[in-house]
């Protein structure tokens, strides 16, 4: 076997003949992890790692060491233990800075610190640490730059790569497809095996735009660029999307079929995070399609890996497609449990705009229990309960539409999540027979945002807009092993223009108003503003 089978930071200089050992133990490693073979990888990672554990190591061994941390970590992540993956990849930064004091960046250690920083932010972002992913990514770009041969040129490839998915994940799909062209004319020109990372991201941009038949042109290349490379695991990733881009099309059994497959490689190639990610999206789709059963089945397994993990994004949708089964199921208290597990997981994550859309799951939920009511008093108590929740985050995600820039995302979001979530909330107010909360209502939503504003809206920019009431996650498809993707809307490396949030409306000077209130519960409930503190007169 030679360098070359292995994809990956090459170095500058040669790290001598004493390191030799640990070379081969290290590139043999890269390559098992590549064909899905992670436990025999780890366990040769680990036996170089040894070698650089003496008391004469030098800065060559230095270098090596933060190498097989890396590398470590990565599989840490892919099998699931999160704690290990950031505690390997904090003992890989430390040899870095170590090597880089002795002998500078003599021997390509700086390129291993921004992929190190690159796989972190990663699982940073998995945990839902968004703030410390971003400080990571932003870290590495600074390292990258344009990249020119060598380390520079893989690191240029990882990095565009990267900021295709951000770009997926704001949904400026124009500037996403320019920035997967540049990765894919990089990746040809360092190495044509990375060109089935833009191409699986070109799939999720066809997608997004409704051009399913181009999706899945790009996912079979895809494909097949990773099977020729003799990449398992990437190969594995490119059919879950195609998994995905069927299901999308409307081809349930094809999907199902493809997402089945991709599960199968990942558990073979002892990949369990993933493996329960494509569980999940399987448990998804059949629950869309009525099959309850099957959802059932195959949910819980993976919300167990996906809790053991931390997995705070994909935990939270499970738990909460959860309780839509279970509310389906006419198990209501089983179905609150559920959708709180999901709650509080969101909570400690910061993910705030989740929590608006999980209380309107738990709204709809409350508000079927209150149609099957044997008594008008539990009716009327339970359709209370239900207004409680659905009033509150109709006016959450109806202001969180301010924290996107003018275009196709804010409508998206305006037509798929804030106004039927206002619409739930009009209809359990008119249910209760409160015809003044309706009329305050009609008129908060006829408000148009103010075109000045002092300051930006304090809104965390939101990094995917779902369908409603459920989400499936944006795919964007990272580099694995050695470099990696962030899907997060909470950049501030692409400003773009908002809106102020509206003022507050009077509505009647002779009378107090019945939506103030609501507004204030709001903000306490979420944490961020629902109106300006500027207040005028409808009449």
């Amino acid at each position: 076997m030679t360098d070359d089978d292995v994809i990956g930071l090459r170095g500058k200089e040669t790290s001598g003949p004493r390191w030799a050992g640990f070379r081969e133990l290290n590139n043999k490693a890269a390559k098992l992890a590549s064909q899905g073979q992670a436990a025999e990888a780890i366990a040769l990672l680990h036996r170089a790692l040894e070698l650089t554990y003496v008391d004469d190591v030098d800065a060559a061994g230095l270098d090596g060491r933060a190498r097989a941390l890396g590398n470590l970590a990565g599989l840490a992540e892919g099998q699931g233990d999160t704690d290990a993956a950031l505690r390997l990849a904090e003992q890989a930064l430390e040899a870095c800075y170590a090597a880089e004091a002795r002998a500078g960046d003599r021997f390509g250690t700086v390129a291993v610190r921004a992929s190190v920083l690159v796989n972190r932010c990663q699982t940073l972002q998995l945990l839902g640490r968004l703030d410390e992913a971003l400080a990571d990514v932003n870290g590495a770009l600074d390292i990258v730059g344009e990249g020119e041969e060598g380390d520079g040129a893989y690191l240029a490839v990882s990095a565009n790569n990267t900021r295709t998915v951000l770009l997926i994940g704001l949904e400026r799909l124009e500037e996403a497809e320019a920035a997967a062209q540049l990765t894919l004319r990089l990746a040809a020109a360092c190495d044509p095996r990375l060109t089935g990372y833009p191409y699986s991201n070109l799939a999720v941009i066809a997608q997004a735009l409704n051009d399913h038949e181009a999706a899945m042109d790009y996912l079979r290349l895809a494909e097949q660029v990773h099977l020729m490379a003799g990449d398992a695991v990437s190969a594995a990733l490119a059919v879950a999307n195609q998994g995905r881009a069927a299901m999308r099309a409307g081809d349930a059994e094809a999907g199902q079929r493809l997402l089945a497959a991709a599960e199968q490689a990942f558990s073979d190639g002892q990949q369990p995070l993933r493996a329960a990610e494509l569980r999940y999206s399987r448990a998804h789709a059949a629950f869309q399609a009525g099959d309850t059963a099957l959802a059932s089945e195959l949910l819980g397994p993976a919300i167990e890996v996906l809790r053991q993990a931390g997995h705070a994004a994909m935990l939270t949708e499970a738990l909460a497609v959860q309780g839509d089964i279970l509310a389906a199921a006419g198990d209501y208290d089983k179905a609150e449990e559920s959708y709180l597990a999901a709650w509080q997981v969101c909570e400690q994550s910061g993910a705030r705009y989740h929590l608006a859309r999980l209380d309107m799951r738990r709204s709809f939920a409350v508000a079927d229990q209150a149609a099957a009511a044997r008594t008008e008093r539990q009716r009327t108590r339970l359709l209370r309960r239900a207004f409680d929740l659905s009033l509150t985050s109709a006016l959450a995600t109806d202001a969180i539409r301010h924290g996107f820039a003018p275009g196709r995302a804010r409508e998206r979001w305006a037509a798929t999540v804030a106004i039927p979530a206002m619409a739930h909330a009009l209809s359990l107010a008119a249910a209760l027979r409160d015809g003044a909360l309706v009329s305050e209502l009609l008129e908060h939503m006829s408000a148009t945002v103010s075109l000045h504003a002092s300051a930006p809206v304090e809104f965390d920019a939101v990094d995917e807009v779902p369908d409603f009431p459920t989400l499936e996650p944006a795919q964007g498809e990272r580099l694995s092993f050695t470099a990696s993707a962030l899907i997060t809307g909470n950049s501030p490396d692409f400003p773009a223009t908002r809106f102020a949030l509206p003022p507050r409306l009077r509505v009647n000077p002779w009378r107090e108003s019945q939506l103030e209130p609501w507004i204030r519960e709001t903000e306490r409930r979420y944490g961020f503003p629902i109106r300006s503190d500027e207040v005028i007169d409808t009449w």
